[in-house]
């Protein structure tokens, strides 16, 4: 059986918005994309997020927290594919692709913990702030973030329960 074409987006999901999370529902699906396409203008667009996860995973190339959960350290492979992600679902205007399985996947093969979504959410920011990120939308970026980090540590988590992990609430070893 072929893979179902994704939907495109209806206008009920979470965005972020100037006066922070509302509810899509509360939007037609034309006020959506304007929002979308508003925000990846304001942010810079392409060039902006391949300079932020460049700079984002040098700074992982240099961090005791995060480095050792990567397998493969092509940390210019690894912005690439960030910075991918960013401009399909912003530049592309394809909200779907915060579900993509494989990026799920990716982040299953070790336990996040809370240190680790800390860190990242610290280096994103820091990135951020060293390019000189336009604000409000980089700080709306950065609340995008926050709640797209806590789905990836409950993604890992659920995948370390599958396992027969056994970890705290904050994702230490029990």
């Amino acid at each position: 059986m072929s893979p179902q074409p994704a939907p495109h987006h209806d206008g009920k999901i979470l965005l972020v918005a100037d006066k922070g999370l509302q509810d899509g529902g509360t939007m037609t699906p034309s006020q959506v994309d304007r929002r979308v396409e508003d925000f990846y203008t304001a942010i810079g667009g392409e060039p902006f997020f391949r300079a932020l996860t460049a700079r984002f995973y040098e700074l992982v190339a240099d961090d005791e927290v995060l480095r050792p959960l990567f397998a493969v350290t092509d940390w210019a492979m690894h912005g690439e594919r960030l910075a991918d992600h960013f401009v399909r679902m912003y530049g592309d205007n394809d909200l779907t692709a915060a579900w993509e399985p494989r990026l799920h996947q990716a982040h299953c093969h070790f336990l996040i913990a809370r240190p680790h979504r800390l860190r990242w959410l610290e280096l994103m920011a820091r990135a951020g702030t060293e390019l000189d990120a336009p604000q409000p939308a980089f700080g709306e970026f950065m609340t995008i973030m926050k709640v797209a980090s806590g789905e990836m540590m409950a993604a890992s988590r659920g995948a370390a329960l599958a396992r027969g992990e056994r970890f705290h609430w904050d994702g230490s070893p029990r």
